[in-house]
């Protein structure tokens, strides 16, 4: 007598293929020493500058203090999170250029665009909460400096949540930056010398430039995001996070178009 056993396919959809990539990814990006080292090294290298900021502003005279953002001086040190978790980014990209190493990921997972995407995404929602965490301490401590000269504010000021909160969007949107440049330039050092140049050489050096265009560059966007008593000279928070989504956005297409257009 035979015995005919029914075999259950497995599920290819698009669901469990999305699903298989965004593990993959995380997979690769979890066992990495250096993902965990660059993210307590941002955080140390942060705070100490928000520290050191936050002690020079608390020095203000009497009329700096009517328009002074105890908010945005405390969030200081978004930009090096930023600049320092999109190099971590980059990484994710050219690292496997460099070793070979995208060759076997492309031939296990040839959808090479969604391969790009689901990279992407695990490094922004890795890099969200780093962040946030490292806003929260730094406004904490910002606050804290400045009780001595009652400049504080609380949490529940209104604006705070939400420059908190924009900060960390942010910092996710320059990671996806990073992983965009990773894939255009596909050399670590190229790619990252071009992420600090767009972050953090748009606060310096964009000071060269008219108001009205210095206020959509990366940097400067940055720090409207995570700014309380909007100033001439900068977006709005919503308009500022549209403006880096809109850089994201870019760079990822471009890195996409490369990927699918040119060999690995």
């Amino acid at each position: 007598m035979n015995t005919i056993t029914h075999t259950t396919p497995l599920r290819t959809g698009p669901a469990t293929t999305i699903n298989r990539h965004l593990k993959g990814e995380w997979t690769k990006l979890r066992t990495l020493p250096s993902t965990w080292r660059t993210a307590a090294f941002a955080g140390v290298l942060a705070i100490g500058f928000t520290v050191a900021v936050d002690f020079q502003e608390a020095g203000l005279t009497a009329r700096q203090r009517g328009t002074f953002d105890a908010t945005s001086a405390s969030l200081f040190g978004v930009i090096i999170v930023s600049a320092l978790l999109g190099a971590l980014a980059v990484r994710t990209m050219t690292a496997e250029y460099s070793t070979g190493m995208i060759r076997a990921t492309f031939s296990a997972m040839p959808a090479r665009r969604l391969v790009l995407a689901a990279k992407a995404a695990t490094v922004a929602a890795f890099v969200l909460p780093v962040a946030l965490l490292y806003d929260v301490a730094g406004f904490e401590l910002g606050q804290r400096i400045f009780t001595a000269k009652h400049l504080q504010v609380t949490l529940s000021h209104p604006g705070v949540p939400r420059a908190i909160v924009f900060g960390a969007v942010a910092a996710s949107l320059v990671a996806i930056i990073g992983v965009g440049l990773g894939g255009l330039i596909r050399h670590t050092a190229g790619a990252t010398t071009t992420l600090t140049l767009i972050v953090v050489g748009g606060v310096t050096l964009g000071q060269l430039l008219p108001a009205g265009l210095r206020q959509y560059l990366p940097g400067t966007a940055m720090q409207a995001a995570v700014t309380v008593h909007r100033s001439g000279g900068l977006l709005t928070p919503n308009a500022a996070i549209a403006v880096l989504g809109a850089y994201a956005a870019i760079a990822l297409a471009a890195a996409m178009f490369r990927v699918a257009h040119r060999d690995a």
